[in-house]
């Protein structure tokens, strides 16, 4: 009998071994040997991972839309004429549309992002207030893989940002690509998003009470994703800042916690996948980071996004002095380096105040990489 006591408990601890757990932890608050951290994991419904399995298909939007409007385009002239319009449509007038901001926002308030959101969860934290009658740059960090704050946070209403800011018309920028690409136009449209050209964020910002988001580290940023820790792309970055200046729109931190957690992303700097992430990057403006997530049901690799809480925390805004002048003169270049000098001081202070309450199993702090 003692034997066979020997032998379980042997076994027992070899399970909690592997799980990285000490005895005296419970099996589920250990870690999984890929590394996931289970203290986060909450029971989700059919539904919230359903929706989570579609945030992961905002990857596939564009390659799926074209490749449906090409074979529809192929099987008949019945098919394909009226698409060949559209597809002249969309890359001529119709790209003033992007401008125009008439399109109707109808899927701001979808319940999909509700679900989604319920999924990590993802939170909107306000540090400030925000005045209507002026006008404001939201700068997101870090990008992560799919900048699925940003969707939860600021393109729709699933955490609610009109009730937190009333009175400002947000809208999040993309890249143009995405409304030339037939259905994801749409796509775009209906959740108030924007193309990122100066000309365009410029128009957004002509009257008070607007206000753009942007993911300032970009694709490049993307790459630098890996689970607990925040590794940004800003000390090259001044496009942001030199819009807010000609615009007068006040500067404002977002930092999403947990952002790079929620997929497991495997930085490459050598060899034929990073040369192919890179031309990727040059051709089109995004990249594909090598990523995974866990399974639907069971398993430790899949599609499926993980459970970590994503914490947005959005700072005070910093007051951003117009500048009429010619932006390549001395003067506006010296104007451009204050306030972003300025911003990653705030930036810095914002990170240090919430750091130990949203980011307390990090790997490590805050770091501009480039």
């Amino acid at each position: 009998m003692k034997r066979h006591l020997d032998e379980r408990t042997e076994l027992s601890l070899r399970h909690l071994e592997r799980f990285n757990c000490t005895p005296w932890q419970p099996v589920g608050t250990g870690v999984w040997p890929r590394g996931r951290d289970m203290t986060s994991q909450r029971p989700a419904s059919f539904l919230q991972r359903c929706a989570a399995l579609f945030a992961f298909s905002l990857y596939l939007w564009s390659p799926i839309c074209w490749a449906i409007t090409v074979y529809t385009a192929f099987r008949s002239w019945w098919y394909a004429v009226p698409i060949l319009t559209y597809l002249l449509y969309i890359n001529g007038p119709g790209l003033k549309t992007v401008t125009d901001f008439n399109f109707p926002t109808v899927l701001k308030h979808a319940y999909i992002w509700k679900l989604i959101a319920n999924y990590f969860p993802v939170q909107l934290h306000k540090t400030a207030d925000l005045k209507r009658n002026s006008k404001y740059i939201f700068a997101m960090h870090p990008h992560g893989v799919l900048s699925l704050h940003a969707w939860c946070s600021f393109c729709t209403e699933a955490c609610g940002f009109s009730k937190s800011y009333p009175g400002i018309d947000l809208h999040v920028g993309t890249l143009k690509w995405n409304f030339r690409c037939p259905i994801v136009r749409e796509l775009m449209l209906s959740l108030g998003l924007v193309d990122v050209s100066r000309r365009t964020l410029l128009k957004v910002l002509q009257k008070p009470g607007r206000a753009v988001a942007l993911a300032v580290g970009g694709a490049e940023e993307s790459l630098l994703s890996c689970p607990r820790t925040m590794d940004l792309v800003l000390k090259k970055r001044q496009g942001f800042v030199r819009i807010a200046v000609q615009a007068g729109a006040d500067l404002v931190p977002v930092l999403a916690f947990g952002e790079n957690s929620v997929w497991h992303a495997r930085q490459v700097k050598t060899g034929i996948l990073h040369q192919v992430q890179e031309t990727i990057k040059q051709l089109t403006g995004f990249t594909i980071p090598l990523a995974h997530g866990k399974g639907f049901f069971f398993g430790p690799v899949g599609l499926l996004p993980f459970q970590e809480p994503i914490n947005v925390v959005v700072g005070a805004p910093i007051s951003v002095e117009q500048y009429t002048g010619d932006m390549r003169s001395e003067e506006a270049v010296k104007l451009v380096d204050k306030y972003h000098q300025l911003y990653i001081q705030r930036l810095m202070e914002l990170y240090d105040a919430h750091k130990d309450l949203y980011f307390s199993n990090r790997l490590s702090d805050l770091k501009l990489a480039e």
